[in-house]
Protein backbone atom coordinates (compact mmCIF):
# COMPACT_ATOMS: atom_id res chain seq x y z
CA UNK A 1 0.00 0.00 0.00
CA UNK A 2 1.14 3.50 -0.88
CA UNK A 3 -0.85 5.91 1.25
CA UNK A 4 -1.15 9.70 1.05
CA UNK A 5 -1.99 11.52 4.29
CA UNK A 6 -3.24 15.04 3.62
CA UNK A 7 -2.60 17.35 6.57
CA UNK A 8 0.19 14.99 7.58
CA UNK A 9 2.05 17.52 9.75
CA UNK A 10 -0.94 18.22 12.01
CA UNK A 11 -1.63 16.36 15.25
CA UNK A 12 -3.95 13.73 13.76
CA UNK A 13 -2.01 13.51 10.51
CA UNK A 14 1.43 12.95 11.99
CA UNK A 15 0.16 10.29 14.39
CA UNK A 16 -1.56 8.55 11.50
CA UNK A 17 1.70 8.67 9.53
CA UNK A 18 3.55 7.14 12.47
CA UNK A 19 1.10 4.28 12.91
CA UNK A 20 1.03 3.52 9.18
CA UNK A 21 4.82 3.46 8.98
CA UNK A 22 4.89 0.87 11.76
CA UNK A 23 2.62 -1.43 9.76
CA UNK A 24 4.50 -4.01 7.64
CA UNK A 25 1.67 -4.07 5.08
CA UNK A 26 2.30 -0.42 4.20
CA UNK A 27 5.05 0.21 1.65
CA UNK A 28 5.06 4.01 1.46
CA UNK A 29 3.52 6.85 3.46
CA UNK A 30 3.46 10.36 1.99
CA UNK A 31 2.59 13.41 4.08
CA UNK A 32 1.13 16.34 2.14
CA UNK A 33 1.19 19.64 4.02
CA UNK A 34 2.41 23.21 3.81
CA UNK A 35 4.75 22.71 6.77
CA UNK A 36 7.26 19.85 6.97
CA UNK A 37 7.15 17.46 9.95
CA UNK A 38 8.88 18.64 13.09
CA UNK A 39 12.33 17.34 13.92
CA UNK A 40 11.20 15.67 17.15
CA UNK A 41 8.51 13.77 15.28
CA UNK A 42 11.03 12.40 12.79
CA UNK A 43 12.77 10.73 15.74
CA UNK A 44 9.63 8.66 16.37
CA UNK A 45 9.66 6.96 12.97
CA UNK A 46 13.16 5.55 13.40
CA UNK A 47 13.89 2.56 11.18
CA UNK A 48 10.82 3.31 9.06
CA UNK A 49 12.17 6.65 7.81
CA UNK A 50 12.91 5.19 4.38
CA UNK A 51 9.20 4.51 3.90
CA UNK A 52 8.31 8.15 4.61
CA UNK A 53 8.13 11.05 2.15
CA UNK A 54 7.08 14.65 2.62
CA UNK A 55 5.36 16.49 -0.23
CA UNK A 56 4.90 20.20 0.29
CA UNK A 57 1.51 21.19 -1.01
CA UNK A 58 -1.68 23.15 -0.49
CA UNK A 59 -4.91 21.15 -0.27
CA UNK A 60 -6.80 24.01 -1.92
CA UNK A 61 -4.76 23.37 -5.10
CA UNK A 62 -5.78 20.06 -6.66
CA UNK A 63 -2.60 20.00 -8.74
CA UNK A 64 -0.52 19.67 -5.56
CA UNK A 65 -2.50 16.60 -4.55
CA UNK A 66 -2.36 15.08 -8.02
CA UNK A 67 1.40 15.60 -8.27
CA UNK A 68 2.02 13.81 -4.99
CA UNK A 69 -0.27 10.96 -5.93
CA UNK A 70 1.40 10.48 -9.31
CA UNK A 71 4.97 10.77 -7.97
CA UNK A 72 4.51 8.14 -5.28
CA UNK A 73 1.97 5.90 -7.03
CA UNK A 74 -0.63 6.42 -4.31
CA UNK A 75 -3.39 3.82 -4.05
CA UNK A 76 -5.13 4.97 -0.82
CA UNK A 77 -5.86 8.43 0.53
CA UNK A 78 -6.51 9.88 4.01
CA UNK A 79 -7.57 13.50 4.50
CA UNK A 80 -6.78 15.02 7.90
CA UNK A 81 -6.42 18.54 6.49
CA UNK A 82 -8.84 21.00 8.08
CA UNK A 83 -9.05 24.30 9.92
CA UNK A 84 -11.07 24.44 13.12
CA UNK A 85 -13.64 27.21 13.17
CA UNK A 86 -11.91 29.16 15.96
CA UNK A 87 -8.35 28.96 14.64
CA UNK A 88 -8.67 31.82 12.13
CA UNK A 89 -11.71 33.78 13.20
CA UNK A 90 -10.96 36.59 10.77
CA UNK A 91 -10.57 34.45 7.65
CA UNK A 92 -13.84 32.63 6.93
CA UNK A 93 -12.97 32.39 3.24
CA UNK A 94 -9.76 30.49 3.98
CA UNK A 95 -11.67 28.20 6.33
CA UNK A 96 -14.14 27.49 3.53
CA UNK A 97 -11.38 26.89 0.97
CA UNK A 98 -9.61 24.33 3.17
CA UNK A 99 -12.63 22.61 4.71
CA UNK A 100 -14.82 22.51 1.61
CA UNK A 101 -12.62 22.89 -1.47
CA UNK A 102 -9.76 20.99 0.16
CA UNK A 103 -12.06 18.04 0.81
CA UNK A 104 -13.57 18.28 -2.67
CA UNK A 105 -10.06 18.32 -4.16
CA UNK A 106 -9.12 15.22 -2.18
CA UNK A 107 -12.12 13.29 -3.44
CA UNK A 108 -11.72 14.47 -7.04
CA UNK A 109 -7.98 13.74 -7.07
CA UNK A 110 -8.68 10.22 -5.83
CA UNK A 111 -11.23 9.74 -8.60
CA UNK A 112 -8.87 11.06 -11.30
CA UNK A 113 -5.99 8.87 -10.15
CA UNK A 114 -8.11 5.73 -9.78
CA UNK A 115 -7.80 5.53 -5.99
CA UNK A 116 -10.76 3.55 -4.71
CA UNK A 117 -10.27 3.81 -0.92
CA UNK A 118 -10.57 7.12 0.94
CA UNK A 119 -10.81 7.88 4.68
CA UNK A 120 -11.57 11.45 5.68
CA UNK A 121 -12.17 13.67 8.69
CA UNK A 122 -15.71 14.45 9.72
CA UNK A 123 -16.46 15.57 13.30
CA UNK A 124 -18.79 15.15 16.25
CA UNK A 125 -19.72 18.80 15.65
CA UNK A 126 -22.27 17.60 13.08
CA UNK A 127 -24.49 16.57 16.02
CA UNK A 128 -24.86 19.92 17.74
CA UNK A 129 -25.42 20.16 21.52
CA UNK A 130 -26.23 17.28 23.89
CA UNK A 131 -29.73 18.61 24.58
CA UNK A 132 -30.78 17.65 21.06
CA UNK A 133 -30.62 14.01 22.11
CA UNK A 134 -31.37 14.01 25.82
CA UNK A 135 -29.02 12.55 28.38
CA UNK A 136 -28.10 9.48 26.36
CA UNK A 137 -25.26 8.50 24.05
CA UNK A 138 -25.39 10.01 20.57
CA UNK A 139 -25.15 7.43 17.79
CA UNK A 140 -24.37 7.63 14.09
CA UNK A 141 -28.03 6.92 13.38
CA UNK A 142 -29.15 10.17 15.04
CA UNK A 143 -30.30 13.19 13.08
CA UNK A 144 -27.44 15.68 12.70
CA UNK A 145 -27.77 19.31 13.76
CA UNK A 146 -24.71 21.39 12.70
CA UNK A 147 -24.82 24.84 14.28
CA UNK A 148 -21.73 26.60 12.86
CA UNK A 149 -19.71 26.78 9.65
CA UNK A 150 -17.12 24.15 10.59
CA UNK A 151 -19.85 21.63 11.43
CA UNK A 152 -21.68 22.38 8.19
CA UNK A 153 -18.44 21.80 6.25
CA UNK A 154 -18.06 18.40 7.88
CA UNK A 155 -21.63 17.37 7.12
CA UNK A 156 -21.11 18.55 3.54
CA UNK A 157 -18.05 16.29 3.32
CA UNK A 158 -20.17 13.30 4.34
CA UNK A 159 -22.79 14.13 1.71
CA UNK A 160 -20.10 14.63 -0.93
CA UNK A 161 -18.45 11.31 -0.06
CA UNK A 162 -21.77 9.56 -0.50
CA UNK A 163 -22.18 11.07 -3.95
CA UNK A 164 -18.70 10.04 -5.08
CA UNK A 165 -19.26 6.52 -3.77
CA UNK A 166 -22.56 6.14 -5.63
CA UNK A 167 -21.38 7.75 -8.86
CA UNK A 168 -17.88 6.34 -9.21
CA UNK A 169 -17.77 3.08 -7.28
CA UNK A 170 -15.25 4.35 -4.73
CA UNK A 171 -15.19 3.42 -1.05
CA UNK A 172 -15.34 6.24 1.52
CA UNK A 173 -15.37 6.24 5.32
CA UNK A 174 -15.78 9.34 7.48
CA UNK A 175 -14.45 9.57 11.03
CA UNK A 176 -16.35 11.68 13.58
CA UNK A 177 -13.80 12.36 16.34
CA UNK A 178 -14.86 13.92 19.61
CA UNK A 179 -12.51 16.40 21.33
CA UNK A 180 -9.03 15.41 20.19
CA UNK A 181 -5.90 15.89 22.23
CA UNK A 182 -2.19 15.16 22.11
CA UNK A 183 1.14 16.95 22.21
CA UNK A 184 1.07 19.95 19.90
CA UNK A 185 -2.68 19.76 19.44
CA UNK A 186 -4.69 22.87 18.61
CA UNK A 187 -8.43 23.13 19.17
CA UNK A 188 -11.04 25.43 20.69
CA UNK A 189 -10.55 23.47 23.92
CA UNK A 190 -6.79 23.94 23.93
CA UNK A 191 -6.40 22.99 27.57
CA UNK A 192 -6.82 19.28 26.88
CA UNK A 193 -3.55 19.29 24.94
CA UNK A 194 -1.73 21.99 26.88
CA UNK A 195 -2.13 20.55 30.39
CA UNK A 196 -0.18 17.29 29.86
CA UNK A 197 2.35 18.98 27.55
CA UNK A 198 3.15 21.79 29.99
CA UNK A 199 3.44 19.53 33.01
CA UNK A 200 5.59 17.04 31.09
CA UNK A 201 8.37 19.60 30.79
CA UNK A 202 8.01 21.20 34.22
CA UNK A 203 5.81 24.13 33.28
CA UNK A 204 2.75 25.09 35.36
CA UNK A 205 -0.74 24.96 33.92
CA UNK A 206 -3.69 27.11 34.93
CA UNK A 207 -7.12 27.88 33.53
CA UNK A 208 -9.96 30.21 34.44
CA UNK A 209 -12.55 27.45 34.28
CA UNK A 210 -13.41 25.34 37.31
CA UNK A 211 -12.35 22.15 35.52
CA UNK A 212 -15.70 20.42 35.98
CA UNK A 213 -16.98 20.50 32.40
CA UNK A 214 -17.42 17.13 30.70
CA UNK A 215 -16.26 16.14 27.20
CA UNK A 216 -15.86 12.94 25.28
CA UNK A 217 -12.14 12.72 24.50
CA UNK A 218 -10.14 10.96 21.82
CA UNK A 219 -6.36 10.88 21.76
CA UNK A 220 -4.47 11.40 18.52
CA UNK A 221 -3.09 7.88 18.96
CA UNK A 222 -6.59 6.41 19.11
CA UNK A 223 -7.52 8.21 15.90
CA UNK A 224 -4.36 7.01 14.23
CA UNK A 225 -5.01 3.39 15.16
CA UNK A 226 -8.61 3.49 13.98
CA UNK A 227 -7.69 5.31 10.76
CA UNK A 228 -5.10 2.63 10.05
CA UNK A 229 -7.73 -0.08 10.48
CA UNK A 230 -10.08 1.75 8.14
CA UNK A 231 -7.62 2.53 5.36
CA UNK A 232 -6.34 -1.04 5.26
CA UNK A 233 -9.87 -2.38 4.86
CA UNK A 234 -11.26 -2.37 1.30
CA UNK A 235 -14.47 -0.80 2.62
CA UNK A 236 -16.46 -0.31 5.81
CA UNK A 237 -19.89 -1.66 6.76
CA UNK A 238 -21.05 1.88 7.56
CA UNK A 239 -20.20 5.27 6.02
CA UNK A 240 -19.25 7.11 9.24
CA UNK A 241 -17.98 6.23 12.72
CA UNK A 242 -17.87 8.04 16.03
CA UNK A 243 -14.52 7.87 17.81
CA UNK A 244 -14.43 9.02 21.43
CA UNK A 245 -14.21 7.70 24.94
CA UNK A 246 -16.41 8.16 28.02
CA UNK A 247 -16.89 11.72 29.36
CA UNK A 248 -14.01 13.25 31.30
CA UNK A 249 -13.40 16.62 32.93
CA UNK A 250 -10.18 18.69 33.09
CA UNK A 251 -9.98 17.69 36.75
CA UNK A 252 -10.05 14.04 35.67
CA UNK A 253 -7.21 14.78 33.27
CA UNK A 254 -5.27 16.58 36.01
CA UNK A 255 -5.54 13.51 38.25
CA UNK A 256 -4.03 11.33 35.53
CA UNK A 257 -1.22 13.80 34.85
CA UNK A 258 -0.39 13.88 38.58
CA UNK A 259 -0.24 10.09 38.60
CA UNK A 260 2.86 10.35 36.41
CA UNK A 261 4.08 13.78 37.55
CA UNK A 262 3.11 14.12 41.24
CA UNK A 263 4.59 17.61 41.59
CA UNK A 264 2.79 19.01 38.53
CA UNK A 265 1.43 22.50 39.22
CA UNK A 266 -2.17 22.60 37.96
CA UNK A 267 -4.67 25.21 39.09
CA UNK A 268 -8.30 25.88 38.22
CA UNK A 269 -10.38 29.02 38.46
CA UNK A 270 -13.98 29.61 39.48
CA UNK A 271 -15.69 30.06 36.11
CA UNK A 272 -18.29 27.26 35.70
CA UNK A 273 -17.58 25.09 32.67
CA UNK A 274 -20.46 22.64 32.75
CA UNK A 275 -23.66 23.29 30.83
CA UNK A 276 -25.71 20.73 32.73
CA UNK A 277 -28.70 21.04 30.41
CA UNK A 278 -26.51 20.54 27.33
CA UNK A 279 -27.98 23.47 25.39
CA UNK A 280 -24.64 24.63 24.03
CA UNK A 281 -21.44 23.17 22.66
CA UNK A 282 -21.00 19.48 21.89
CA UNK A 283 -22.37 16.19 23.17
CA UNK A 284 -20.31 14.60 25.92
CA UNK A 285 -22.14 11.28 25.68
CA UNK A 286 -21.05 9.67 22.42
CA UNK A 287 -21.49 6.03 21.44
CA UNK A 288 -18.52 4.10 20.10
CA UNK A 289 -20.45 0.85 19.68
CA UNK A 290 -20.40 0.89 15.88
CA UNK A 291 -16.60 1.05 15.70
CA UNK A 292 -16.32 -1.70 18.28
CA UNK A 293 -18.79 -3.96 16.47
CA UNK A 294 -17.42 -3.46 12.95
CA UNK A 295 -13.69 -3.18 13.68
CA UNK A 296 -13.28 -4.37 17.28
CA UNK A 297 -11.95 -0.91 18.09
CA UNK A 298 -12.35 1.15 21.24
CA UNK A 299 -10.35 4.04 22.66
CA UNK A 300 -7.50 3.19 25.02
CA UNK A 301 -7.81 4.12 28.71
CA UNK A 302 -7.04 7.77 29.35
CA UNK A 303 -4.09 6.74 31.57
CA UNK A 304 -2.32 5.10 28.64
CA UNK A 305 -3.09 7.94 26.23
CA UNK A 306 -1.84 10.62 28.63
CA UNK A 307 1.43 8.76 29.19
CA UNK A 308 2.08 8.75 25.44
CA UNK A 309 1.17 12.44 25.34
CA UNK A 310 3.57 13.29 28.17
CA UNK A 311 6.44 11.38 26.60
CA UNK A 312 5.90 13.04 23.21
CA UNK A 313 6.27 16.41 24.94
CA UNK A 314 9.41 15.26 26.72
CA UNK A 315 10.89 13.90 23.50
CA UNK A 316 10.60 17.31 21.83
CA UNK A 317 12.77 18.99 24.48
CA UNK A 318 15.21 16.10 24.89
CA UNK A 319 13.99 14.72 28.23
CA UNK A 320 13.90 11.03 29.05
CA UNK A 321 10.51 9.32 28.84
CA UNK A 322 8.50 8.54 31.95
CA UNK A 323 7.71 4.87 32.55
CA UNK A 324 4.35 3.45 33.57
Amino acid sequence: MNILVMGGSGLFGRKTVQYLLNDPDVKTVVSLDLAPPKEWFMKTIGKNAKKFHFAQGNVTEIEDILNAMKTYKIDRLINWAFIMVTELQGEPRLITKVNVMGMSNAFEAAKIMGVKRVVYASSETVYGPQAMYGMREVTEEDQTNPTHSYAVCKLYAEILAGQYQRLYGMSFTGVRPTIGYGHGGRSPAQYWSDMPSNCAVGKPFSMEGDGKGLCSLVSADDLAEFTKLLIKAPSSPHPVYNVGGPPKSPRDLAAVVKKYIPDAKITFGKTPMMDKEGKFGLPWLVSEKRAKKDFKFSCMPIEKAVLIHINDARLEVGLKPIGE
